[in-house]
Order: structure tokens, then C-alpha cells, then sequence
């Protein structure tokens, strides 16, 4: 029996280093075959006036580069069971842009568009952990990396779905962020692993 390549599940887009380390968290627990791209591994930002640049850049433009960056499993000319999920805050662009984002609209003439899934914290991410008391108090810059390390560290043990079962509750509790939905996505992406499996 021939092998299967370990096709890339998805792409997640983070915003900053705050989204950064959450993501790796998650990964790292659920031994997830996904992809974090960032500005240099989170220590610099990217807003969604800026994402419409990214899509564009020489690994989104067409499903040529994307191909030559990932590993992807294409089925008819699609790409089954796969997402991209830009994790983006509210709290630096205008009003029409957050509603543009967070429908979809902003995307809807690229290429990529019925696999991208807009996710969102207002204001901000920190802010969301924060209300959730997940933090004690919203980290500056320099704090950031350390505290963020110590409450969501990577994880080099056996897949550990409980915990970011827990974190999806977390999240499911505040109506300031639908990161529950990514964190959903993903533990179903396990499932559907297993099934391929079988």
C-alpha cells in the first residue's frame, strides 16, 4: 500500500504574535498538518488592509503557487477538506472594512475566497483573553511573548484534544471574538484525519 503524503490541511493567517502562539499551542496539541503564516513568526503585524496584499503576494496569487509552497490534496480541482483562516483584530482599521471582513465580502473575488474562513476579535485578541480571565492583564509588547509561553506552551506529548476543547469553551462564552470556530474546525480536521485513516 502506497503512502499518503501528509497533505496540508489548512493555512492559518495570524495577525500578530499574540495569534501566533495561540496557534502553535493548538497545532501542537492536536498534531495538526496545518500551516501558521505570519510576519516574522508573529513579531510583526498583519492588518486587513493589508491581507488583500497577501492573497496576492507570489504564494496566493493562483493555485499554481500555492501548490509550489504546500502540500495540498486536489481532488477534481479542488482542494477537499481545507481552509484558510485569517485570525484578525478589529481595532485598527475603519467600520466598513471590519464588516466587509467579517462577511467574507472582502475576499469574494479571489480565488481562494469559498475556503477562506474570517476570524475575529474584538477589539483584540488579548482583550477577549483578558474578559475570559484566560490572562491576568492585557501583556505589553515586550511582555507578550513570555506570558503568552507560559499559559499556551507548545506541546510535545500525545494529542491532547481535551485541552483546546476546553479553549474553544472558552471562547464559545464571549460575543467579542468567533475564534471558537476555527478551534472547532480543527478538532473536526482530527476526525476527518482519523477517518482518511481507516
Amino acid at each position: 500500500m502506497v503512502k499518503k503524503p501528509n497533505y496540508c490541511k489548512g493555512i492559518i493567517m495570524v495577525h500578530g504574535r499574540s495569534e501566533y502562539l495561540l496557534v502553535e499551542h493548538i497545532k501542537s496539541n492536536l498534531h495538526l498538518p496545518i500551516e501558521i503564516y505570519a510576519a516574522k513568526n508573529g513579531k510583526m503585524s498583519i492588518q486587513i488592509d493589508g491581507l488583500k496584499t497577501i492573497l496576492g503576494n507570489s504564494i496566493f496569487k493562483n493555485k499554481k503557487a500555492l501548490k509550489a509552497e504546500y502540500i495540498l490534496e486536489e481532488k477534481n480541482g479542488v482542494f477537499p477538506n481545507f481552509f484558510v483562516m485569517p485570525v484578525m483584530d478589529l481595532d485598527d482599521t475603519s467600520d466598513e472594512k471590519k464588516k466587509l471582513y467579517r462577511t467574507g465580502e472582502l475576499f469574494q473575488n479571489h480565488w481562494l475566497s469559498p475556503y477562506i474562513m474570517p476570524i475575529w476579535n474584538e477589539p483584540n485578541l488579548d482583550t477577549v483573553l483578558y474578559e475570559q480571565k484566560v490572562i491576568q492583564k492585557i501583556p505589553n509588547a515586550k511582555e507578550k511573548g513570555k506570558m503568552y509561553r507560559e499559559i499556551l506552551p507548545p506541546h510535545t506529548g500525545e494529542t491532547d484534544i481535551k485541552r483546546v476543547e476546553e479553549l474553544r469553551k472558552i471562547f464559545a462564552k464571549s460575543n467579542k471574538t468567533n475564534m471558537e470556530i476555527m478551534l472547532q474546525r480543527c478538532l473536526d480536521t482530527v476526525q476527518e484525519i482519523k477517518k482518511e485513516k481507516r
